[in-house]
């Protein structure tokens, strides 16, 4: 009887940890990660959230660099990444994008919008989506710049 009651638990916990595993988006891949921890200027007119722009140059953010209005992209670790704008008097709204990425193939790399928020003279309500919005893009090099094209 003792015997049974542990089979069971035993399958019962084993059903618990497969189902409440985290989903394959967070699975750390083994492609190598070259964004880690660097910070981009995004060299279009929008940022990562718009479902328009299928292309976006990222040109390396230096210390040096001392641009008053831009749109950038911060890899902040290994996982994770913030996408956001910066302008000088007159434009005092602000948008912010959150999310998770990472590599599925050496030029290629998944990101995903966990939430997008917007303050200053337009805040609104943060949009968060759950399941997360999915973008996949290929990663060129153009010079000293990154090319992301979305698929």
């Amino acid at each position: 009887m003792v015997n049974k009651f542990l089979s069971i638990a035993l399958a019962i916990f084993v059903l618990i940890q497969l189902f409440s595993c985290k989903d394959d988006r967070s699975k750390k891949s083994s492609f190598p990660n070259y964004l880690k921890n660097t910070q981009w200027f995004i060299e279009s007119e929008v940022l990562l959230h718009s479902d328009e722009e299928q292309v976006y140059l990222l040109s390396r953010r230096t210390d040096s660099a001392t641009r008053f209005n831009f749109q950038a992209m911060d890899f902040l670790d290994d996982e994770t990444f913030t996408s956001y704008d910066s302008w000088e008097c007159g434009n005092d709204c602000f948008t912010t994008v959150y999310g998770r990425y990472f590599f599925t193939d050496t030029d290629q790399v998944e990101m995903q919008v966990d939430s997008i928020g917007q303050s200053g003279t337009c805040p609104s309500p943060t949009r968060i989506f759950k399941p997360s919005k999915k973008l996949v893009f290929d990663i060129s090099k153009e010079n000293t710049q990154l090319k992301l094209t979305r698929q």
